[in-house]
């Protein structure tokens, strides 16, 4: 992954900065988002964002991109970055359980993590968000969908677009 404060990353260097940022912060602190968004091109581009809000004061984010064959259909669309989203949440919680296992960091303690789906209550994505909030959820995690969803498109339309600006910049 990348980072635009410290380069490439890998997820160990991510959980490593992660435990860092808040091992003495207080429950409620800090927020760790986990969030895909997708935007068809000629392929499709998809974009995994970890962000890491300290409330109040800013945050840091890492991401990722990748351009897979284009995917048309919308429910197969947000089931894709679902997937993407939760494999992404268990690799970095892998390594937080290392950390806890070796006595440096409990995140259980200190981190609330959800799981940002870019879908909400209107339009056609409207029909899988039952599906993804119960695969989340069954996963272990809480769901997040719009309007409250912003980890994943915020911030990548905000510093790495995914979707075409309409000043032709992105």
């Amino acid at each position: 992954m990348r980072s635009p404060t410290l380069g490439e990353v890998s997820i160990k260097k991510i959980a490593a900065v992660i435990a860092e940022k808040t091992a003495s912060a207080s429950p409620g602190e800090f927020n760790l988002m986990i969030g895909t968004d997708s935007q068809n091109f000629d392929k499709t581009k998809v974009v995994i964002v970890i962000a890491l809000h300290n409330v109040g004061h800013g945050g840091i984010f890492f991401y990722e991109i990748h351009h897979v064959r284009r995917i048309d259909n919308v429910g197969q669309k947000l089931l894709y970055e679902t997937q993407l989203s939760l494999d992404c949440a268990e690799k970095l919680v892998a390594e937080f359980e290392a950390m806890k296992q070796e006595g440096v960091f409990d995140y259980e303690q200190h981190l609330w993590m959800t799981i940002h789906v870019d879908a909400g209550p209107n339009g056609p994505s409207k029909q899988v968000i039952p599906q993804i909030i119960g695969w989340i959820t069954a996963c272990g995690y809480k769901a997040v969908v719009k309007p409250d969803s912003y980890a994943a498109c915020s911030i990548t339309c905000a510093e790495y677009p995914v979707h075409k600006r309409s000043d032709g910049r992105g």
